[in-house]
């Protein structure tokens, strides 16, 4: 039993980690419900510090994804050597953004309320620490790497700002209000850009998903595109839900915050995607 048990740790954790192989059946699920229980302790860990989760806060998260990414990119391009480089892959990679970020905005917090009759913006703290943070990581993996397919990034950020204009444009016109709001349009976004990241990479460049419903939908539909409808067949119902159900002060927390993982979940796969295809990695 505990042999079997090993080799069942190994073959669904450990070797998707040191082998960098992707995802499998066990393990997204597993990941997703480490998700939801890190939601809700992340939600009890802001309310004790006193944190807002608003559209300010989620925007000076915003970078953090980025840098999250970019350090995803200089694993792929074999900047960083084992074992420093298996905390640089998913899911080890989420962990290690994810602490780092708690641990500079506690700072953050710290420093804004430490003044004497003076109060600083934490949420802008935290904010440009982020974007400093960025453009280090940035600037190293540049300097590292020379890029190769700049025209993907335009085509990336092409294809999915039309999605999203279409959208916006429907909907104001027919008046679906849930697809107007901003945060909630940044939540599409985040994905359309992953679908056409994932695009481009398997059916243009001949790059491999290491996703397991990226690989059915390739495998059954001959074409990551089935990305598009897939995302927008899932998170629409989603938002509209939240948007709906999640009304009152109390909750609007917690709505956030789901949004924000959902934003997370989308634009870190397409920030890593893009980098690598624009470096040919």
């Amino acid at each position: 039993m505990t042999e079997a048990l090993r080799q069942f740790i190994e073959i669904y954790y450990i070797h998707p980690i040191t082998h960098d192989t992707g995802y499998n059946p066990v393990n997204t699920i597993t990941w997703a419900l480490v998700l939801v229980v890190c939601l809700f302790l992340t939600l009890k860990l802001l309310k004790k510090l006193e944190i807002k989760i608003d559209r300010r806060f989620i925007a000076a998260v915003s970078p953090y994804i980025v840098v999250g990414a970019s350090l995803r990119v200089m694993e792929d391009a074999e900047l960083i050597t084992p074992p420093l480089s298996y905390l640089l892959i998913t899911p080890l990679i989420f962990f290690l953004i994810f602490f780092c970020c708690v641990a500079i905005l506690i700072l953050a917090v710290i420093v804004s309320r430490s003044q004497k009759g003076r109060v600083y913006d934490y949420t802008l703290i935290f904010g440009l620490i982020g974007i400093i943070w960025l453009i280090a990581t940035l600037t190293i993996l540049l300097v590292k790497e020379e890029i190769v397919f700049g025209w993907v990034l335009f085509a990336v950020i092409g294809i999915s700002g039309l999605l999203i204009s279409v959208i916006y444009a429907l909907a104001a016109r027919f008046s679906v209000h849930f697809l107007t709001d901003r945060l909630n349009l940044a939540v599409l976004a985040a994905h359309l850009l992953d679908a056409s990241s994932s695009f481009i990479g398997i059916d243009i460049l001949g790059y491999t998903g290491k996703h397991v419903i990226e690989g059915l939908i390739v495998t059954y539909a001959g074409t990551a595109a089935g990305m598009y409808p897939l995302k927008l067949g899932i998170l629409a119902p989603i938002i509209y839900l939240l948007d709906t159900q999640f009304t009152d002060e109390a909750e609007m927390e917690l709505k956030n915050l789901v949004l924000l993982a959902l934003i997370v979940i989308g634009l870190a796969p397409a920030v890593r995607n893009t980098l690598r295809m624009m470096l040919g990695v």
